[in-house]
């Protein structure tokens, strides 16, 4: 049997169950999706008097929301400033950036709110980069993002790496401290918990078939039965095509749903986790290939997490890329076993930037790139503020066109090349 099982460490000695309720025949409000978005969307909406069904196609954590790496932060821009400037010109470019700062502002003040126990500590993160010039870039770069209020960073030189990172693979690298970690699965399953007890209604395992427009509102069909609704949101990102019907056609020609997987090692000594991990911030690297580590909440495993080979789930075959690729990091983890390997998907758009709207009356809040614990749960708020007619929904996403691309239909056939070549140039380059 391989070593690498597909069990998720999240979903470890987290006690959790949602009763079974039959299906109402109507709703103020259904969304599609009991992901972040979704969940923290109709926790603004059952606190403000209505009424509301979510409908998930798989349990609750089992997409995204339940597996990724449970890092948080301003989930700046992939274009930097130069790039986004280059597209929007500099204003825009700066109020896109700000908002990333709004959302983790707001983030953590929601997190204290609603005192929800995730493990949520804002120890910052470490960029490390492994070559000189690039490392330059990366200055540049971050020191352009001083334009943004509350913007800050340190520059780690190469002979101070090993206070950051018990690793010799650096030349350098940034300190970005506005971002820290949580546990994943504890925040959902907590936001889950919550709307319930609102009087939220989540069926899981329930699939959305059809959504058709009707003088009042919609009729949302689904594999239990038909409900109607004043309104619907759409807030199933990655998982948009694979388990949408004909409604979901729109948002999957925008969507590029790309697999992420992780690994989490056996327990390791205290010793060894402190010395890998000295300041218990969470780690990334310059690579074209994102990868992302960090310890366990608990600080007895790493966590590591970088794009699968392929778009499949298969713990069997994306552990042992991944263990590779942490093997560079810490060699020293050669011979230690894989106790838990999984992996899910993630929804990037054409212009690496999240979107919400409204299409044919349908709501959404979709496409966060990789980026995704911190922005949903602002754009949730923000998009349940339009839905209430409020003030103050306004974002700076709210103008941008969500484009796609000439005979794409949401399936990113040629994700695999595309990963193949940023592995060829990581290597060319020592990343």
């Amino acid at each position: 049997m391989s070593e690498y099982q597909n069990k998720v460490f999240w979903h470890q000695n987290v006690d959790f169950h949602i009763d079974k309720k039959p299906l109402e025949s109507s709703s103020d409000i259904v969304i599609v999706g009991a992901g972040f978005t979704g969940l923290a969307t109709a926790l603004h909406l059952l606190r403000a008097g209505k009424s509301v069904t979510i409908f998930d196609a798989m349990t609750i954590g089992e997409g995204a929301s339940g597996k990724n790496g449970g890092m948080v932060g301003p989930s700046l821009h992939k274009l930097g400033l130069a790039g986004l400037t280059n597209a929007y010109g500099r204003q825009k470019a700066l109020e896109i950036l700000q908002e990333g700062m709004t959302a983790i502002s707001y983030f953590q003040e929601f997190i204290a709110e609603e005192n929800i126990d995730c493990d949520l500590k804002m120890t910052g993160r470490f960029r490390g980069v492994t070559n000189e010039q690039a490392l330059e870039g990366v200055k540049r770069d971050s020191e352009n993002l001083l334009a943004l209020d509350g913007f800050k960073y340190d520059v780690v030189e190469k002979q101070n790496v090993h206070d950051e990172i018990g690793s010799d693979l650096y030349q350098g690298g940034v300190i970005y401290h506005q971002d820290g970690g949580l546990q994943p699965y504890k925040l959902v399953t907590s936001l889950a918990t919550k709307v319930t007890e609102l009087g939220g209604i989540i069926h899981e395992n329930t699939r959305v078939s059809d959504i058709t427009k009707t003088p009042n509102g919609f009729q949302v069909e689904t594999t239990i039965g038909t409900v109607s609704a004043g309104d619907v949101v759409v807030a199933s990102n990655a998982y948009t095509k694979k388990f949408g019907g004909n409604y979901s056609k729109w948002f999957s020609k925008r969507l590029l749903p790309i697999t992420s997987a992780m690994i989490a090692t056996e327990e390791l000594p205290k010793d060894t986790i402190d010395r890998f991990f000295p300041k218990k911030r969470m780690h990334g690297g310059n690579h074209r290939l994102v990868q992302y580590y960090r310890a366990s909440p608990d600080h007895k495993r790493v966590l590591f997490g970088a794009r699968g080979p392929d778009r499949l789930d298969r713990a069997d075959k994306n552990g042992p890329v991944l263990k590779e690729h942490l093997c560079k990091i810490f060699p020293e983890l050669e011979n230690v076993k894989i106790d838990y390997s999984w992996s899910g998907r993630v929804a990037y758009t054409f212009d690496h930037t999240p979107h919400l709207g409204i299409q044919d009356g349908i709501y959404y809040a979709i496409g966060y790139c990789g980026s995704g614990v911190t922005r949903s749960i602002y754009l949730a708020r923000q998009l349940s503020r339009r839905i209430l007619g409020q003030e103050n929904h306004q974002t700076a996403f709210d103008d941008l066109g969500f484009k796609s691309k000439p005979f794409y239909n949401g399936n990113p056939w040629f994700m695999p090349a595309v990963l193949k070549w940023h592995s060829f140039l990581d290597r060319i380059e020592g990343n």
